[in-house]
């Protein structure tokens, strides 16, 4: 009975590592599922189990649905990714460098293999896939997008589903050996660094990392300091996405970066610091 006891407990404690460790509704219905039948279990083994069985009458066996609803519920969530079908006939077609659509997979399934970025530094493909769609906006994704270089064309077409959007990138990255930055950058934008570790403004340059600039216009520039940061390069502040800050700060980059004015921004964000000191 001891031993008995030891692996349930074993089991529950497998379950909330794995919720602890990638924390998601999928991993809590299963640690819910468990630790409610062990705890059944133990009730039942505790006391007279016909008797109890008597008291409990129909209730039972709705407590013994909902157990094994929510196991049904966890097995279907976990291998959902590995087996998913991509749904046919979706929108235009991607340039030449992007991922093969939904169309061309057809019903293939698509599994997430364990991969390797440039170095030959192996990732839990599987893991980065989960951990975007079920911790990420559609806005974090493209700043995703921008964090790794990465064109909207290049993954995106018409009426496509998050999912979707979700598994180009993957391949995507994977074809290009980004698979070391794409995890990187998921981390970055699940717990954004602090203003104090990033690089001094006199040590940013128009040879930065994008997302160096991006992270910095977050932490230090507030809506109407961008607005005006805007306006003295001749851009239309309206004419930016509206939803949010996050928004704002991407598409003022990508504007700047399509017509080569990254450096006008550095001189002005350099200029506003000078004046900000001197006043």
């Amino acid at each position: 009975m001891l031993i008995g006891l030891i692996l349930k407990f074993a089991v529950m404690a497998v379950f909330l590592f794995m919720f602890w460790r990638r924390p998601s509704i999928n991993w809590g219905v299963g640690l819910l599922t468990v630790t409610s039948a062990v705890l059944l279990d133990t009730f039942l083994g505790t006391f007279n189990r016909d008797e109890m069985l008597a008291q409990f009458g129909f209730f039972f066996y709705v407590i013994a649905g909902l157990l094994i609803g929510g196991a049904a519920y966890w097995l279907f969530s976990l291998f959902q990714p590995v087996q998913m079908l991509v749904q046919p006939g979706r929108g235009t077609a991607p340039v030449a460098a992007a991922p093969p659509p939904a169309a061309a997979l057809g019903s293939t399934a698509v599994k997430f293999s364990p991969g390797t970025d440039e170095t030959g530094t192996a990732f839990d493909r599987q893991m980065i896939f989960e951990e975007i769609r079920d911790r990420l906006s559609r806005d974090d994704v493209l700043d995703l997008l921008f964090d790794l270089g990465i064109r909207d064309n290049e993954v995106m077409n018409l009426q496509q589903e998050m999912q979707q959007l979700i598994i180009n990138v993957m391949e995507l990255t994977a074809q290009r050996g980004q698979t070391g930055q794409l995890a990187l950058a998921v981390e970055r934008i699940l717990t954004p660094p602090a203003p104090e570790t990033l690089p001094r403004l006199e040590k940013i340059s128009l040879e930065s990392p994008p997302t160096i600039l991006r992270h910095y216009l977050l932490a230090h520039y507030d809506l109407e300091k961008l607005q005006k940061t805007a306006v003295a390069l001749g851009i239309d502040w309206e004419q930016l996405t509206v939803t949010s800050k996050k928004s704002r700060v991407r598409d003022l980059l990508l504007y700047l970066y399509r017509r080569n004015q990254v450096d006008e921004l550095i001189d002005l964000m350099h200029e506003n610091a000078a004046t900000a000191k001197e006043s």
